[in-house]
């Protein structure tokens, strides 16, 4: 499986990151908002197919842009309307019917690698 991360701290991207290769996934870390919509080419004039399977999202991010922000500008595209996301973070976030809106999962930081672990096959496996 192939896994965008997008979470601008340091300690816990390369944490992710190690856990998810432990995994067996491939990861694929994004510095940026902006370098994120690049490479899953919302701005190319034709759909692109998505160099990921799943995409981590941190709400919070440097820049100018959230990470709801970013998940917004995905869903604007057919087709990454389907592709799972979850989202991260430390604050306080209950805006529920936006996340089930945009198709979101949310996990709230500190999590444990077994959480997203289990999260992740859960997303990518769902029982049916």
């Amino acid at each position: 499986m192939r896994v965008g991360l997008i979470e601008d701290d340091l300690a816990i991207r390369e944490m992710l990151r190690l856990v998810l290769e432990d995994e067996e996934c491939i990861v694929i870390t994004y510095s940026s908002a902006e370098e994120c919509l690049q490479a899953l080419g919302i701005t190319a004039p034709e759909p692109i197919p998505s160099p990921v399977d799943l995409l981590i999202v941190d709400w919070r991010l440097s820049g100018d842009m959230s990470g709801i922000e970013l998940i917004r500008q995905i869903r604007t595209k057919p087709h990454l309307s389907s592709l799972p996301i979850i989202l991260t973070t430390a604050a306080t976030f209950d805006d529920i019917e936006e996340l089930q809106h945009l198709h979101v999962t949310f996990l709230e930081k500190p999590f444990s690698v077994d959480e997203i672990t289990t999260l992740i096959k859960n997303i990518s496996h769902p029982i049916s």
